[in-house]
């Protein structure tokens, strides 16, 4: 069973300026998502982006800030018809001082770490279903970064994991990381999709009088990656590190806790 894994992000890495109600600058949050399918149900999926496309007559757009609001909630529930998992991480910047300070606020390192977590949870969740590192291949979409300082990053963890959260890294092969540019490949669109509706639960501004948007989400929510209870939080999202950090709305907080997906095998 070949499975690819397929990731963007939604924010900004830096770590310095990040923007507040007052000044302008990097994001506050930042948020890595993928999109994880087996090659046939990537079939299923390119289908839906057709159709979807042709629903709403655009046939290619930057990012999802760039649809209208009916047209992600269309979207949204649409990337949840397919039998694909999806998998987010969520850092709030303003608790990493310390970790910024020791980093000397490199927004590379901040993403390769971010995208370590992310791998993570992906491969926890692949090693349930007795998925191995050669069954596995990660693309991203292709950014200003060096892609191959965090393939050896991830070759150096996966060598000597200090943590034991980061042993499920054998199942993954680091050289099998690949960068594509966006609109060189579909699946992007659904990762780059689950990003924008995760970050939507931190987006609190005046621009939307600091009321977080969780319908994106609300309609994927079924397709996260879950324990055999539908539990999201630890298996479909991790929050960095624990979800009071993230200080996020009540109403949010109190849905991430609760908020239940299929509990259903990746296999058919």
């Amino acid at each position: 069973m070949g499975v690819r894994v397929f990731i963007d992000e939604s924010g900004e890495p830096g770590l310095t300026n990040v923007r507040t109600s007052d000044t302008p600058g990097a994001s506050p949050y930042f948020v890595l998502a993928a999109v994880v399918a087996q090659r046939a149900t990537e079939v299923n999926a390119k289908s839906v982006l057709r159709a979807f496309k042709s629903k709403i007559t655009k046939q290619s757009w930057r990012h999802a800030t760039q649809l209208s609001h009916a047209e992600k909630v269309y979207f949204a529930r649409e990337a949840a018809s397919f039998n694909a998992r999806y998998f987010a991480v969520i850092s709030n910047k303003a608790t990493l001082d310390e970790y910024k300070d020791a980093i000397d606020a490199d927004p590379q390192k901040f993403y390769n770490k971010c995208s370590k977590y992310l791998i993570e949870l992906v491969s926890a969740y692949l090693s349930s279903f007795g998925v191995g590192a050669d069954e596995v291949s990660i693309v991203f979409e292709a950014r200003n970064h060096d892609y191959d300082k965090l393939i050896r990053y991830l070759a150096r963890v996966k060598e000597n994991p200090i943590y034991p959260h980061s042993r499920v890294l054998s199942n993954v092969n680091p050289f099998s990381i690949t960068a594509v540019e966006k609109g060189k490949e579909d699946m992007l669109e659904f990762a780059d999709l689950a990003a924008h509706a995760v970050y939507q639960l931190t987006n609190r501004s005046a621009a939307n009088f600091y009321i977080p948007e969780s319908r994106y989400f609300s309609e994927m929510s079924r397709r996260f990656a879950a324990d055999g209870m539908g539990r999201i939080l630890g298996h479909g999202i991790k929050c960095i590190h624990s979800l009071d950090q993230l200080d996020l709305s009540d109403e949010v907080a109190e849905m991430l806790r609760h908020k239940r997906a299929d509990p259903r095998p990746l296999r058919k």
